[in-house]
């Protein structure tokens, strides 16, 4: 230690680290998950959320709109780089699910403005997904979206459904299959 500089007290020093620790978890409501997993369905008792978010174009959008049509909602952010990873099968996921009659919706967590979550999506060529902006995070709190990525599979008619945490290669056969496996036994 040189002679001139202060000494810092060990319990001020520990205090300052926790702090820095509990701010860092308010600063976010999700935890990223990076743990690379396919064929993780949980069984999903969430509530569907009936209040709005909005579409890209400013207008509300509401789950009830998908109804009558399977639909696959991935929660993520710009900020989650696993998220990020994963929205390149997603987009191609929507593509091959269409054949099925499955919609898939990404469904933005950032509180960014609609038209940076939508400029970041069309830099990355994400373009065939419906696109939803959460960003006070009323569905995700609805649903008990605790981690991004979470992805949650609802049947047709909306009374059942499964979640998927964490990053998977959405567009692989085998995850296409799974899903539609998946959505013959919700019904």
């Amino acid at each position: 230690m040189k002679k001139n500089q202060p000494k810092i007290n060990t319990s001020r020093r520990r205090l300052l680290h926790q702090t820095a620790f509990a701010a860092s978890l308010l600063v976010s409501p999700f935890v990223p998950v990076s743990a690379y997993s396919e064929n993780n369905w949980q069984k999903s008792t969430e509530v569907f959320p009936e209040m709005e978010i909005l579409n890209k174009d400013g207008t509300e959008l509401y789950l009830k709109q998908f109804l009558g049509r399977p639909l696959l909602i991935n929660f993520w952010a710009t900020w989650c780089a696993p998220c990020v990873v994963e929205l390149p099968h997603l987009d191609k996921a929507a593509t091959l699910l269409k054949e099925f009659n499955i919609d898939v919706l990404l469904v933005s967590t950032d509180r960014s403005p609609i038209q940076d979550v939508s400029a970041f999506l069309d830099s990355k060529q994400i373009y065939i997904p419906f696109r939803g902006f959460d960003s006070k995070a009323n569905w995700a709190r609805a649903m008990n979206v605790s981690a991004l990525p979470v992805t949650f599979l609802i049947n047709a008619n909306q009374t059942r459904s499964v979640s998927h945490t964490g990053i998977a290669e959405w567009s692989s056969t085998k995850m296409i299959n799974d899903i539609r496996a998946q959505i013959s036994l919700l019904g």
